[in-house]
């Protein structure tokens, strides 16, 4: 019982921890109204009284939390080292997955890697202390080093594969969220087209309106042709990037129309309105889903909390009418 008592708590030390380190790499996201309350601020206190370019350092400085101004930094230095020895195989696939996810907190491959790697040692010491602490108890031995055995595995397994599992519940959070929003999207490009702007500066004015992964892709593709990248292959890394099917037939749809002279106007418009019936198909979809995803709770919590309501306070009877029929028959 002991034992058993033990490994539940380091199970339970380790999800917790788990979800501590999640927090604590989470950046400073805020949404994107404080993002733009936050520059009608600012533009407001510089226009009122101006301040030389150290002060303005300084206070940018000191405007994070102390998770972005210290933590995450830390974290990111210390990964970084850890993931010094990753294989260039390695590195290469860690990179498409990261771009998938939009590179979340702005880590790389090695620091991704590192911090695998931190986890995985983490999860091998707590296995260590499972199995020490799972010996030293008394009680049947084959039963507590089964235990031991078992809580051990679970730990080293929850290490491993925690990591994975976040980046790539990232890169799904994202994807959907680019693909809610390309309808939007598309409906405002296609309105700075009708008000005169080209194609390339509609894309950057939806990127600096949006603090959306959407407006973040747009800005890169406009970035990316004021490199010297043409506009074809930039929409085409937009497609690698997200590897979305929306943004795909998008892309295609406007290198279609670049390539044949046709209006992007007419086109946005189309297009937007075909996104708009593939996204409530989507929300349909994933209704008439909800009933079959439900019915694992009714079964499993639900219903037995239901049965012991209602057959509960008949318990006792019946148990008596039992026990009378069989002091009867004897």
């Amino acid at each position: 019982m002991e034992l058993l008592v033990t490994t539940t708590c380091a199970l339970a030390m380790v999800a917790a921890g788990g979800l501590l380190l999640l927090i604590s790499l989470r950046g400073a996201q805020t949404s994107a109204l404080n993002h733009r309350l936050y520059d009608y601020v600012d533009q407001a206190v510089l226009g009122a009284k101006p301040q030389d370019s150290l002060l303005q350092s300084r206070s940018r400085e000191l405007s994070g939390t102390f998770r972005a101004r210290i933590l995450t930094p830390l974290i990111r230095g210390w990964t970084g080292v850890l993931g010094s020895l990753t294989p260039t195989s390695t590195l290469k696939q860690l990179e498409e997955q990261l771009a998938l996810a939009g590179n979340p907190l702005g880590m790389g491959p090695r620091e991704f890697y590192g911090l695998h790697v931190g986890i995985m040692a983490l999860g091998l010491w707590i296995a260590y202390g499972l199995m020490r602490n799972g010996l030293a108890v008394s009680g049947p031995a084959g039963s507590k080093a089964l235990l031991s055995a078992i809580a051990a595995a679970l730990a080293v397994i929850m290490c491993y594969y925690f990591p994975k599992a976040w980046l790539r519940s990232r890169a799904r959070k994202r994807r959907d969220s680019i693909a809610k929003g390309l309808p939007d999207a598309l409906d405002m490009l296609s309105v700075c087209v009708e008000a005169g702007l080209g194609f390339d500066q509609a894309l950057l004015r939806v990127s600096e309106q949006w603090r959306t992964p959407l407006g973040a892709e747009f800005g890169r593709v406009v970035a990316e042709v004021g490199m010297g990248i043409p506009r074809r292959e930039a929409m085409r890394n937009l497609v690698d990037r997200v590897n979305s099917q929306e943004i795909a037939s998008f892309v295609a749809v406007i290198l279609q129309s670049d390539q044949l002279g046709m209006s992007i106007k007419d086109t946005l418009h189309a297009q937007a309105e075909q996104m708009r019936i593939e996204r409530r198909f989507r929300a349909q979809e994933l209704a008439r889903k909800m009933p079959l995803k439900m019915l694992f709770p009714l079964t499993l919590l639900i219903f037995p909390a239901i049965f012991a309501v209602v057959l509960g306070p008949a318990i006792p009877a019946l148990m008596e009418f039992f026990a009378t029929l069989n002091s009867g028959g004897q």
